[in-house]
């Protein structure tokens, strides 16, 4: 009989294998953006469902933040001053493929075509593309469809 542990078997499929997998989410957003905006709007809502948000700048470390917080979801602005979205797709994908991120585009086509190619060159499997921040049913259906992804909210919207 053969012993295959989770390491093994992940480098086997060719991808990497990701601790963040085993470990449950948070009831919380992780909100990337440069200037206040964006997290306050996520805020409101988020206040009402008894999600937390966590803001942080394109200029740390998105990777040392994601496995502190062990967000349900990211939100990010495409164009930053740090890190732009491409990157930041890059450093979720590298812990965990299936996190649920919202990516603010704006109406670039290039843009958009160099978001959908890291999406799928990095095999991610949950970014939702806005040009801009939608009204409040969009985001209150983003962040339940994020919590059951990460099993930590059991609300559906109707």
């Amino acid at each position: 009989m053969t012993y295959m542990d989770r390491t093994f078997s992940a480098m086997a499929s060719g991808r990497p294998a990701m601790a963040a997998r085993c470990e449950p989410r948070e009831l919380l957003v992780m909100v990337i953006e440069d200037e206040v905006g964006l997290s306050e709007a996520f805020r409101s809502v988020c206040e009402c469902l008894d999600v937390a948000v966590v803001r942080i700048t394109s200029q740390d470390d998105i990777g040392a933040m994601l496995r502190k917080h062990r967000p349900m979801a990211v939100v990010a602005e495409l164009e930053s001053a740090g890190q732009d979205g491409c990157y930041v797709l890059m450093t979720v994908a590298k812990y965990d493929h299936d996190l649920p991120v919202l990516m603010m585009t704006g109406e670039d086509p290039t843009l958009l075509g160099a978001v959908d190619a890291v999406e799928e060159i990095w095999e991610l499997s949950s970014v939702d593309k806005w040009p801009e921040l939608l009204g409040v049913g969009a985001v209150v259906d983003f962040l339940f469809r994020a919590g059951r992804k990460g099993n930590c909210m059991r609300l559906m919207s109707i």
